[in-house]
């Protein structure tokens, strides 16, 4: 089975990390398009239903986006809160901390 992905939608990141958690169960070959299109190609393993793997992918492509853009929101916050857990400074204001 062979399905593209859009990757001004989803990054190689999200889409290494999907292929990756579905790599148990297919054997799959990654090719570029172009520098927006990937075409995704997967056989089923033995015991394994072909017809799982576009939603299976779709599902994982869509959890590890969402995982990343809570990642990227919530980064300046960890930032800070390591920054206050390990300063010696108790004055230490958010100011303080730039990135």
């Amino acid at each position: 089975m062979t399905i593209t992905v859009d990757k001004r939608i989803y990054s190689d990141s999200v889409i290494s990390k999907a292929v990756y958690w579905l790599s148990d169960d297919f054997s799959i070959v990654r090719h570029l398009i172009d520098d927006s299109l990937e075409e995704i190609t997967a056989t089923a393993l033995p015991d394994v239903a072909e017809t799982e793997f576009e939603t299976r992918l779709i599902q994982s492509l869509n959890d590890f986006k969402l995982r990343q853009i809570v990642a990227d929101e919530t980064r300046d916050i960890k930032t800070i809160l390591y920054a206050k857990a390990f300063a010696e400074n108790e004055d230490l204001s958010e100011e303080d901390i730039h990135d």
